[in-house]
């Protein structure tokens, strides 16, 4: 499809943290949140919708068009055949189109948000790579108010970069900046943080189908090391693979930033948890790890974390 015949379409996340505003009670400020997402959901599939009529339309006129022509060129109507020729343009158009320009689906195909929670117990390297976290986090500006939660993640999933700007129009402009769940939330919310990270490696079962009916998430968040960027992503992919295995984690997923897209860690270890208490399982897989030889490092001591309680535009 058009520049994606050169290399693969990629699956982007935009992910932002944020956080409630003083006295803005919970229930309201992740009702706000719910909302966002399902309009944005909703606004997505409908901005589809009117894309293909679009070219639906465009592909008519033009089929009319050459049927016309064609028909002055041989000097003869063209009229017993008309409904065939139409039919052989506009069958040609659709596939033309269909490998020279970008296609659906449009907007966000995919999206979940969460609240940070700390296990309520757990062994002394887990609480440091929770520290970790914190103190990213607090180095981005996303110091809680006391008695709230510390913060929530909104994350929106798209098919390649064109779809941000088709997100930007969703936000914007079919919902509006004012007289919307967008406006509200920005008057909720405190200062927030946005990157965009493409998709490099999956692992495990399907992430997008499974969203709707987890309720967890840990988020591990990392730099790469003195190693070079393919060396490093192929390392970490069977790491992954078998660290997920038999872990109870159900998925994974690992990002990695798009250039200057965004503050903080390069790199984020997506997992889906059936419950936060599996989070401490599969992270020692990963710290326990011996090839490669930095997984230990990374994952030992300097990653960050972030546990989180899913909710969602469709379940909840």
């Amino acid at each position: 499809m058009s520049v994606y015949t050169a290399f693969p379409l990629p699956s982007v996340t935009y992910s932002i943290l944020h956080g409630p505003m003083p006295g803005i009670p919970r229930e309201e400020y992740e009702g706000t949140i719910v909302e966002m997402h399902r309009r944005v959901e909703e606004e997505s599939l409908l901005f589809g919708d009117h894309q293909v009529k679009i070219l639906a339309e465009l592909s008519g006129r033009q089929a009319q068009m050459l049927r016309g022509a064609l028909s002055q060129f041989l000097e003869t109507p063209i009229r017993s055949d008309d409904a065939e020729i139409r039919r052989i343009f506009l069958d040609a158009f659709d596939e033309h189109r269909g490998q020279v320009s970008e296609s659906g689906p449009w907007g966000a195909i995919a999206s979940w948000a969460g609240f940070a929670v700390a296990p309520a117990a757990g062994p002394a390297w887990l609480k440091k790579l929770e520290a970790n976290g914190r103190r990213s986090r607090a180095v981005l500006g996303l110091d809680a108010p006391k008695g709230s939660p510390e913060a929530y993640e909104s994350v929106y999933v798209v098919r390649g970069g064109l779809n941000l700007d088709v997100l930007e129009h969703v936000v914007r402009d079919r919902l509006g900046i004012y007289a919307s769940a967008h406006g509200k939330h920005i008057g909720q919310a405190a200062p927030f943080v946005v990157a965009a990270h493409n998709l490099v490696h999956a692992s495990g079962a399907d992430f997008w189908k499974l969203l709707p009916f987890v309720r967890a998430e840990a988020v591990l968040t990392f730099d790469k090391p003195a190693v070079p960027y393919d060396q490093f992503r192929a390392s970490l992919a069977p790491l992954i693979d078998s660290a997920l295995t038999g872990s109870g984690a159900p998925a994974a997923t690992l990002w990695q930033r798009k250039l200057g897209l965004g503050r903080g860690s390069e790199f984020a270890l997506r997992i889906l948890l059936s419950r936060c208490e599996d989070a401490p399982g599969v992270i020692d897989r990963l710290r326990s790890a011996t090839d490669p030889p930095f997984a230990g490092e990374i994952f030992g001591s300097e990653v960050s974390l972030l546990v989180k309680e899913l909710f969602h535009p469709r379940a909840s």
